[in-house]
């Protein structure tokens, strides 16, 4: 392809595709099923551990209005998949080192989404418990990688992701509803200290 120099490069072959998505779709119902709810307990139990109070809020903001949860995690996974998009496409037309930095901020953006949908199912799980008893996170993070095992099991691979991104996104609505409509200036932030 010719260029012009200071004004286009070639950005060489595209990193797109790299990943077989044909892996998830080889493997047996059972199989997917266990990896999903070992990575959603692990992802899980790491938010638990480092922002527990986060379920909490989450929780309350969901209860505030249950309606709309859905459509502001749908909203949240955009915002995250724009940024993660934006971050690789600007690394691929750097085309430094050979490509590794877009494989760096996929790999990144991926491990977001992972411990975002697994806060999602945190989120349910908790809800859950709190709908038929008191509130247990830890138990509710049980629930959670439960539910996202048994959708990978008794569905197909497409069926699966709609209903995981489904029910995660219902579970991280009120975290988004908040996030989405705080207000963050300079005064907010020196007040709350």
């Amino acid at each position: 392809m010719p260029t012009v120099a200071g004004l286009m490069t070639n950005v060489g072959p595209p990193v797109v595709g790299q990943l077989d998505s044909g892996v998830a779709t080889e493997l047996s119902g059972p199989l997917r099923g266990l990896v999903s709810f070992v990575l959603v307990l692990v992802a899980g139990a790491l938010v638990l551990r480092m922002r527990r109070n986060y379920v909490n809020e989450s929780i309350d903001a969901i209860s505030d209005s249950p309606a709309t949860a859905v459509l502001y995690g749908i909203a949240g996974y955009v915002i995250v998949g724009i940024v993660g998009l934006y971050g690789a496409t600007t690394l691929a037309r750097l085309s430094v080192a050979g490509g590794a930095f877009v494989r760096v901020a996929i790999l990144i953006s991926s491990a977001f989404v992972l411990v975002l949908t697994s806060f999602g199912f945190l989120v349910v799980g908790t809800l859950l418990t709190d709908i038929f008893g008191s509130r247990r996170p830890t138990y509710g993070l049980l629930i959670g990688a439960f539910l996202s095992a048994v959708s990978w099991v008794l569905l197909s691979p497409a069926g699966s992701i709609v209903s995981s991104l489904a029910i995660a996104a219902f579970g991280i609505g009120g975290s988004a509803r908040i996030w989405i409509h705080s207000e963050r200036t300079v005064e907010t932030e020196l007040d709350g200290r």
